[in-house]
């Protein structure tokens, strides 16, 4: 098992929307507790293991949760990131709160330790590629929806199990979209990438083409 952190799955995941269930991957849970007495071990971008510290980070201590329950965590608390792509996502599912609108999807973090900064690109490793794919057997869904070009290289470019990522094939989409064929995947996954949510300029600046491409996989 190369995967720390325990995907959150709305209890309408296999629904989904349209008929097709959704993750949602995040690039990286970061922190800034610098002042912690577990932050450097927690975060340190060599050893690349936060799982020591499950039970211990301060955040999570005598919550119901842990620290490998983050992704749960984000959207069940209502952070900006998560609720500005759920309001994306709501034009697809009709008039419904941002809770409701992740209950039909899924969601999970990329690099498997805490990141000591946001420079997510700097500390990815294998390791990460391959809970991935865990997480895609595991929950098995129709597509990825992917946060950020930190990301990007590696579901895209380093990713064998990519078969369409010729420019070619690419530009017909304008880079939004690409599909992968993974072992243990009953079916074609098809990844849809974007600018971060939490970069607001980029993110709002693309809405209009990022729609367009999201309402084209639902329908496929």
């Amino acid at each position: 098992m190369n995967r720390f952190f325990k995907p959150f799955e709305g209890k309408h995941y296999k629904e989904g929307i349209h008929g097709k269930r959704i993750l949602v991957v995040g690039a990286s849970c970061y922190c800034d507790k610098t002042t912690c007495p577990y932050f450097k071990e927690c975060t340190d971008p060599d050893k690349k293991d936060s799982s020591k510290f499950d039970y211990r980070c301060p955040d999570y201590k005598g919550e119901e949760t842990l620290l490998s329950d983050e992704p749960t965590t984000i959207i069940s608390q209502g952070y900006r990131t998560p609720n500005n792509f759920a309001r994306f996502i709501q034009k697809f599912v009709g008039e419904e709160d941002t809770w409701t609108t992740w209950n039909r999807m899924a969601f999970t973090e990329y690099m498997q330790f805490v990141s000591p900064t946001k420079d997510t690109k700097n500390y990815l490793s294998n390791r990460d590629f391959e809970a991935f794919l865990e997480t895609l057997r595991e929950l098995q869904p129709h597509i990825v929806f992917a946060w950020g070009m930190a990301i990007l290289e590696e579901i895209r470019e380093k990713n064998k199990y990519v078969y369409d990522k010729d420019a070619s094939q690419l530009e017909k989409t304008e880079y939004y979209v690409w599909h992968m064929k993974v072992p243990g995947v009953n079916h074609n996954i098809t990844i849809v990438h974007s600018y971060h949510p939490s970069a607001p300029g980029y993110w709002y600046g693309n809405l209009d083409t990022l729609t367009k491409y999201m309402q084209m996989v639902l329908d496929e």
